[in-house]
């Protein structure tokens, strides 16, 4: 029943139809995943809700997944007794501030998973951390790990842990790299840290699991304001709007980004704009690879050149079966296009994409693996932690011999490396015999 749900194509999708009968948990997940798997799918529920099948328990099961809380709850109270329909109903209430009541709702929170987990996304909202504290605790066995350490990370924040929360959520990613929840967290943290890139990236990583979290895209929207894009902004904060119509804040950001579009408009920029995107779009699937690249970017879904530019060198050579080879076959492909790897997305904007360039000439010491001095392999052969790799890319280390030419004090002074990171990175250094410079 969930895959034929998920799976329906868009001009069937029918809630009076798909929703009817007892309301499951299962049902309903998918249900909501068959509403977010395109704007169109999110379009035709919404001329559903106009027609004259809409009612009753499917229509505000609809209203309820499109985020229309105030229009959902007075159906979805008649039946609260449903546990799953009181989940929702709690959802709902604090989705309108509405704390008190949605905890009132969640009666099976020591039995049913769902409601554990909802009861602590409501004292999350709340900005409860010590009754979040004390509550996780009482919950953490209907919890799976990765929402037990997710939670961890949120009781952090309420404390002002910062780093120690950042590697709550970077245990989460490293178990789950879709967990919609911690990406959104972690691109919070770093985007108050002025680390816009990466912010950008996990802002979109945690909008591609439904249901649109208005606070994410919004955040989003900024980033790309402040990076001069205000058509990707105004199309953010229009997203934001589809799934919070009453967002004051959206529409805000919105007028102004539409207001600094229309001052800036330059018909060239747009043309050479289309030009770029249609570049970065290009299926990767259109170029001559090697079936051994060919499959590990499938795997490592990375489908269009705009996704393979972002890769760094070390994110790619840290794939299995990923080598020197394939990393050079990719570069030349990339060299003829005018990109390379790593570029960001400032570099994207002012760069005249299409032309070939000439590889800059490097004086530094290339990676080889083959190497028996252990200073000149890669470094990605220490297998590091995913924020020791962060600290890695952001100092622009390729080789170990790179990173035991720094000292402590230098990796100290990364945002969000701490001693545990050092002790981490000094220890795969003595199995080497080699060491940080002192």
């Amino acid at each position: 029943m969930t895959d034929t749900v998920a799976n329906q194509p868009v001009d069937s999708l029918d809630p009076a139809a798909l929703l009817s009968g007892d309301v499951t948990y299962d049902k309903l997940e998918a249900f909501r995943r068959a509403t977010f798997q395109s704007i169109r799918s999110v379009e035709r529920l919404q001329d559903w809700l106009s027609g004259p099948t809409a009612k009753g328990m499917p229509r505000a099961l609809t209203l309820w997944a499109l985020g229309r809380h105030r229009e959902a709850i007075e159906v979805l109270a008649e039946q609260k007794s449903n546990p799953v329909i009181a989940d929702c109903l709690a959802f709902s209430y604090a989705a309108l501030g509405r704390y008190d009541d949605a905890l009132k709702l969640l009666t099976r929170k020591d039995t049913d998973q769902k409601q554990a987990l909802t009861w602590l996304h409501v004292l999350e909202a709340k900005g409860d951390g010590d009754k979040l504290q004390q509550d996780l605790d009482k919950l953490k066995g209907q919890l799976r790990e990765t929402d037990r350490k997710y939670f961890d990370g949120r009781v952090r924040e309420f404390h002002r842990e910062t780093e120690a929360a950042i590697a709550c959520y970077d245990d989460v990613l490293a178990l789950d790299p879709s967990h919609k929840h911690a990406l959104f967290r972690l691109a919070v943290n770093v985007d108050l840290r002025g680390e816009d890139e990466e912010a950008r990236e996990l802002y979109e990583r945690s909008l591609m699991a439904p249901p649109v979290n208005a606070a994410c895209v919004i955040n989003l929207g900024v980033l790309y304001e402040d990076m001069g894009n205000y058509r990707r902004a105004m199309q953010c904060f229009d997203l934001a709007l589809q799934a919070d119509p009453d967002n004051n804040r959206a529409r805000l950001f919105r007028r102004d980004a539409a207001a600094a579009l229309n001052m800036y408009y330059d018909e060239d920029q747009e043309r050479r704009d289309d030009k770029r995107n249609k570049l970065l779009r290009t299926p990767i699937n259109d170029f001559e690879l090697s079936v051994r690249s060919r499959n590990c970017l499938a795997k490592m879904n990375i489908r269009t050149l705009g996704d393979l530019v972002k890769k760094t060198e070390a994110e790619l050579l840290s794939y299995k079966n990923f080598g020197e080879t394939s990393l050079q076959e990719i570069k030349e492909i990339l060299r003829n296009k005018g990109l390379r790897l790593g570029m960001t997305a400032d570099e994207l904007m002012n760069k005249d994409l299409g032309e070939a360039t000439e590889p800059a000439v490097s004086t530094e010491e290339q990676p080889d693996p083959a190497s028996p001095d252990p200073s000149r392999r890669p470094i990605t052969e220490l297998d590091l932690s995913v924020r020791s790799r962060r600290i890695v890319d952001l100092l622009k280390i390729r080789t170990i011999g790179d990173l035991s030419s720094k000292t402590e004090a230098e990796l100290l002074a990364c945002p969000n490396f701490g001693q545990t990171s050092l002790n981490e990175i000094k220890t795969k250094l003595d199995e080497l015999g080699l060491s940080l410079r002192s």
